[in-house]
């Protein structure tokens, strides 16, 4: 009797043992196995270690800065759905976005984060020539960093080094209300009435987005795809972008 118990003091503690290594081993290789979650995939900081750390900084800003914005019409019930640029300056929170994306008041135009719906304070601007819209917010927003305006916008000489014909640019927005995606593309040229030319890729809800040079600069915002006349009709030219550079806004509202 004695000898088996002093048998059982061996056994047990060696198959406790190996019955321990064995689960671990069995979740070692679940978790291994184990896809990623939505929260993951899509968080800001997920970018291709494959680019160069000048342009994952300039793509983590795009993504930072990059907010979804809905306008609502209660007597029509329609929903306009555009991307917005968080922007700062003095201290004041704002988000550059297209005029064509508002068909409401303040009170019915909201910023939506990840789920979550920021107000609007005010319209500090709607400028119906280079279409665009400028919404003030109450605070900043958490979990975004915004682009400062004074130091992230090209100045005199800088704009012909940050629109010259083959420039890399990246931008992020909600194509079709999918999103937040990363695009990138070139400066293909720029017209005689003062829009870039972009070659990438946008559809409706990308309106707004704001567009980074490979600078790290925002030099613009789109505004529209282009369309095409062929002998069948009209051909939608997605991957040709127009935007607006952000020399057509009108900052002084920063400073009244």
């Amino acid at each position: 009797m004695i000898k088996f118990l002093k048998y059982l003091k061996i056994v047990i503690p060696v198959t406790l043992f190996v019955l321990l290594i064995s689960v671990l081993c069995v979740y070692g290789a679940y978790v291994s196995y184990q896809a990623p979650t939505y929260k993951e995939l899509s968080a800001i900081e997920n970018i291709s270690k494959g680019l160069q750390v000048s342009e994952r900084q300039i793509v983590k800003k795009s993504r930072q800065s990059t907010v979804r914005v809905l306008s609502v019409n209660p007597e029509t019930g329609n929903i306009a759905s555009s991307t917005g640029t968080y922007i700062t300056a003095f201290r004041k929170y704002y988000v550059l976005t297209v005029m064509h994306g508002i068909i409401s008041d303040c009170e019915n135009t909201k910023i939506l984060i990840e789920g979550d719906f920021i107000d609007c304070l005010r319209f500090v601007a709607l400028d119906v020539p280079n279409d665009y819209a400028i919404i003030e917010l109450e605070d900043e927003i958490e979990n975004r960093k915004p682009i400062r305006v004074l130091r992230d916008i090209p100045r005199g000489q800088q704009w012909k080094k940050n629109l010259s014909v083959m420039t890399g640019i990246y931008y992020t927005g909600f194509p079709n209300t999918a999103g937040p995606l990363t695009f990138s593309g070139k400066v293909s040229g720029v017209t005689s009435d003062e829009y870039i030319y972009i070659d990438s890729y946008a559809w409706s809800g990308a309106s707004g987005s704001g567009i980074f040079s490979e600078n790290g600069k925002l030099i613009g915002y789109i505004v529209a795809i282009d369309v095409g006349a062929t002998e069948f009709g009209a051909q939608v030219l997605e991957n040709i972008i127009f935007v607006v550079p952000t020399y057509r806004v009108d900052w002084a509202f920063l400073f009244r």
